[in-house]
């Protein structure tokens, strides 16, 4: 992915704005599919839906291959075992 690549947009009628093609192509979107505006620290970001799963699941994932996500779900389990429940 190029970093720090910039393009002019312009707001049309009704707030529509125009995706550049490689902007399109780079993200594997075509006509007709949901884009996401998400809203940064540093600004807003448009995305896929699944790019940002990919991305959140990222940050959940220790760098030692473990997954927090896992690792909870597994203690929450073990606690509600041991309080018979």
């Amino acid at each position: 992915m190029a970093t720090n690549a910039y393009y002019d947009l312009k707001v049309q009628a009704q707030g529509r704005v125009v995706v550049p093609q490689a902007v399109r192509a780079e993200l594997g979107v075509q006509e007709g599919d949901d884009l996401l505006l998400v809203r940064t620290e540093q600004g807003y970001q448009l995305t896929t839906r699944e790019a940002l799963i990919e991305a959140t699941v990222g940050m959940l994932a220790r760098d030692d291959g473990r997954d927090m996500t896992q690792e909870l779900l597994d203690e929450r389990r073990k606690e509600a075992r041991e309080k018979g429940w």
